[in-house]
């Protein structure tokens, strides 16, 4: 009975001892983590017009061949300007010039310079008319951060009846060149 009484007491000190738990200290640690996105404006611009078929004293404007779309962090504007790509003739900027099919001509533009329009969008920009020069000119004042905003963007261009009807196979060509800001 006394090796029982022993055998019970030691198994009760055992499961005694096993309903306690460890205590155990925990230690923590932090970190901080703090950011702010620097500013940005993403634009993309699709679209051109080939084999425009202008028309001499007439309204040569097209306002669903060229798109863009913004997305900006901040307010914001976007410009546009002729960038002489390509070796176009010097003194022609703004203005459509004789292209042969793989380079610009010695000669040969057109009188009055492409007009560049922007579209206005409620609550989002306000868009302007800008005869196309060799320097920026701002064509979309962002009224708000906007985030993939597309927009038509009208072109224009006068031609006047003594402006050249170009030889053989060559066209009136400009590039116009968008640059996007943050303001």
């Amino acid at each position: 009975m006394k090796i029982n009484v022993l055998v019970i007491i030691s198994l009760m000190v055992v499961m005694s001892a096993a309903m306690v738990a460890p205590v155990m200290a925990a230690t923590t640690g932090t970190s901080v983590i703090t950011g702010n996105p620097g500013a940005l404006i993403d634009i993309t611009v699709t679209g051109s017009i080939s084999n425009w078929a202008l028309v001499a004293g007439g309204a040569n404007t097209n306002s669903t061949a060229v798109d863009l779309t913004v997305s900006s962090n901040k307010l914001w504007t976007v410009a546009v300007k002729d960038a002489m790509d390509d070796t176009k003739i010097p003194g022609t900027q703004g203005k459509m010039a004789n292209w042969t099919g793989s380079a610009y001509a010695t000669s040969g533009n057109l009188a009055a310079a492409l007009h560049v329009t922007g579209a206005s969008v409620s609550t989002k920009t306000t868009g302007a008319d800008v005869a196309l020069s060799g320097s920026d000119q701002t064509i979309e004042t962002g009224l708000d951060v906007v985030g993939s905003e597309q927009m038509d963007i009208t072109i224009g261009q006068a031609v006047a009846y003594t402006d050249p009807t170009l030889p053989g196979s060559n066209v009136y060509r400009i590039i116009v060149t968008f640059t996007g800001s943050v303001t």
